[in-house]
This record gives C-alpha cells, sequence and structure tokens, in this order.
C-alpha cells in the first residue's frame, strides 16, 4: 500500500503548449491511476493546461540565457536562484514520489532543487533532438524517455537508462479519433491553421491572400479555421470577411482536438507536441517548421514524420502566398493524394507515451545505470 507521499507526482515543464500538451497527457493517465499531480512552470502558461487542480499549479521564477546580452546573465542567474529556492520549498512540502521534467528553461531549478531532495527523477525528451535544458539535466536523472525511438543528441553513457516511451498524446486528441473521410464536393473541405500555442504570424500574413486565389467554387466549400495570434484576430477575422471566405478566427479553439479530427487539410509548425498528435490522428499537414528554433528541432521533427508520407515540409524562406495558393489548390483537387498522404506504412510516433511512463513512475524497479 503506498503511502500518501507516494501519490504525489510532480511534473516540470515550459510555459509553452508545445511542452505542456505532454504534461498534460501525463497527469491525466496518472490521476487514473490514483495519483495527485503537481506542476511547475513559468508565467506563459496561460490558458493552455487543463488536469491540474488550480492549487497544484505553480509558477516558477526562471530564465533562459539563449540570445540574451552579457549585461542581463546576473539578473537571468537571480531568476534561476529564486526559482530553485522556491523549488526547494515548494518540494520539500509536497514530498513527490517522482519528479518529470519536459524540458524548457523553467525545468533547470526544478529539477536541481529535486535532486537535492532525493527525489526520483524522469526527463522526458519530446523532440527528435536532445534539447538545451534536458542535455543539461540528463546526468542528473534516474530514468531519460524519448518521444522518438531515434532522437538525437542522447550521449552514449546515458543510453543505459534511456528509454523509447513515444510521447503522450492529449487525451482530447484521441478521444474524438476517427477514420479519415475524403473530401467530396457536397460537404466542406475543412482547413485548420495553427502555429503552435502562440499562432504563428508568418500564416497570418501569407495564408488569407493564398485562399483569396482560389476558384469561387473552392472558396464555396472551404471552410477555415485559423489560430492567430491575439494582437491579430480582427484584422485577419475582418480580411476573410471582406473576400466572403467562411473562416473562424481566434487566438486560442477550446475545441483544437475536435478540429483537428475532422480536418481534411492542417497547416502548421512542427513542434514536438504537433507532430506527434499529426501523427496519431492520421491527418494529412503541411508543415513549415518555425525557423528559428534551437538546433532547428522542428525541421528534424518534420522531417522524420516526411519520411511516411503523411506531411509535406518546406523551408519558411520558400513559401510565400503563392506556394500557398498553389499547394492548397493542387491538394483540394487530388482528395485521394490526401487520403493516400495518411496510409503510414512506417510510423515513428506511437499513441501510448502517457502509459508507458506512468509504467516507470509505478514501478521504479527498472535498474538504471549510470
Amino acid at each position: 500500500m503506498m503511502k500518501d507521499n507516494d501519490k504525489n507526482i510532480l511534473l516540470a515543464a515550459g510555459g509553452t503548449g508545445g511542452h505542456l500538451y505532454g504534461a498534460e497527457s501525463l497527469a491525466s493517465e496518472l490521476s487514473l491511476e490514483g495519483y495527485n499531480t503537481f506542476l511547475f512552470t513559468d508565467k506563459r502558461v496561460g490558458n493552455l493546461v487543463k488536469g491540474f487542480a488550480q492549487d497544484n499549479v505553480k509558477e516558477i521564477f526562471s530564465d533562459t540565457f539563449t540570445n540574451k546580452s552579457f549585461y542581463k546573465w546576473p539578473f537571468v542567474a537571480f531568476k534561476i536562484l529564486l526559482g530553485f529556492i522556491s523549488s526547494l520549498i515548494l518540494i520539500k512540502k509536497i514530498n513527490p514520489k517522482a519528479v518529470v521534467g519536459f524540458g524548457g528553461y523553467p525545468t533547470i531549478p526544478v529539477i536541481l532543487a529535486a535532486k537535492l531532495c532525493g527525489s526520483k527523477i524522469i526527463i522526458h525528451e519530446q523532440n527528435i533532438i536532445l534539447g538545451r535544458a534536458n542535455k543539461l539535466l540528463v546526468k542528473l536523472a534516474d530514468i531519460i524517455t524519448l518521444g522518438f525511438d531515434n532522437t538525437i543528441g542522447v550521449p552514449k553513457n546515458y543510453r543505459k537508462k534511456t528509454f523509447f516511451s513515444g510521447n503522450p498524446i492529449r487525451r482530447d486528441i484521441l478521444k474524438y479519433q476517427s477514420p479519415y473521410e475524403a473530401f467530396n464536393e457536397k460537404d466542406k473541405f475543412n482547413l485548420v491553421i495553427f502555429g503552435g500555442s502562440q499562432g504563428a504570424s508568418f500564416f497570418s500574413k501569407t495564408i488569407p491572400p493564398s485562399l483569396c486565389m482560389l476558384s469561387d467554387k473552392k472558396k464555396s466549400f472551404l471552410k477555415v479555421f485559423h489560430q492567430v495570434r491575439p494582437e491579430e484576430v480582427e484584422g485577419v477575422k475582418n480580411f476573410y470577411n471582406s473576400k466572403n471566405i467562411n473562416a473562424q478566427v481566434s487566438n486560442f479553439f477550446d475545441n483544437l482536438p475536435v478540429l483537428l479530427n475532422s480536418s481534411h487539410l492542417i497547416i502548421s509548425r512542427s513542434g514536438a507536441s504537433t507532430v506527434s498528435e499529426i501523427s496519431a490522428i492520421k491527418r494529412p499537414a503541411i508543415l513549415i517548421p518555425f525557423p528559428d528554433s534551437i538546433d532547428s528541432d522542428q525541421k528534424l521533427n518534420a522531417l522524420n514524420l516526411q519520411d511516411t508520407g503523411q506531411v509535406v515540409v518546406c523551408d519558411q524562406k520558400d513559401v510565400d502566398s503563392e506556394w500557398f495558393f498553389k499547394k492548397i489548390n493542387e491538394l483540394i483537387d487530388s482528395p485521394n493524394t490526401l487520403k493516400e498522404m495518411i496510409k503510414i506504412t512506417n510510423s515513428k510516433v506511437y499513441n501510448d507515451g502517457a502509459q508507458n511512463i506512468t509504467k516507470l513512475i509505478k514501478s521504479f524497479e527498472v535498474k538504471v545505470e549510470n
């Protein structure tokens, strides 16, 4: 029988959807096993996370040295120190059975504090390349779990404690999963556009004009769901209205899992959670990796999925409204091509990441060698 503190699990993640959605998925799975889950993240969390009791979500001071001028480094170090001290106090109070880090700079002070407290530590890498925060933290981990079976950058001397788990997929994404239905002109062509949890200004500038180039007939059966940044909502919405394009524009869709599962085509960035979810629900997509992602992780994620034939990948520097028009027009004209894209024969992403990590947490009987 578990002691009370053995039911407490602490999850640490950066405050963006890419990190938080994996934590949310694992929290849902852990709750089914009777665990209490706590989330330590940063102020960017906003309305992105569900599945945690409000009192169990704590914002932790942190910062990154990346792209910061040298004169700002003392301020960064001070924030990390504050985050470490507050994490230390909270971890001693929670006394978790295990701490799971999902990457992002806010995990650094949390994992450091957890190690000092003697907690069991799991580091999960969602991308196909080991992130910078995780590179710093892997030596503190008891177990390293991977979202992809071909992850790059894990040091050889840590591979004995490395396990391929797959990325945790949000329960809502799988809840609404359904077989892909090819488009026919009697119905609407559902086009879902989003740039990750914060939207993508590049998509806001290039895709609406590209849809205007479609024929009147194609525009008549087009239904667009476009996630944009908060400051762009009115402008993009007015543009679509002025061109008589049926579009819903928002900075956040609460029903995104439903929209993704009912889409005929998705256009998106290629963060780890996005790539994993698109693969899991088997929907065709155009992926434009964020060009400034650290270590080109988004491009590597996208190319990994492109190998299955499910997605079209193109660098942002090679894309404009004309390119989007030609590609979207071509795919609307070829519903069978879209259907063929989701007949994956060599999927590298699996749906049971949350269950696999939960098994490790439950047992911790796996021999971990340093």
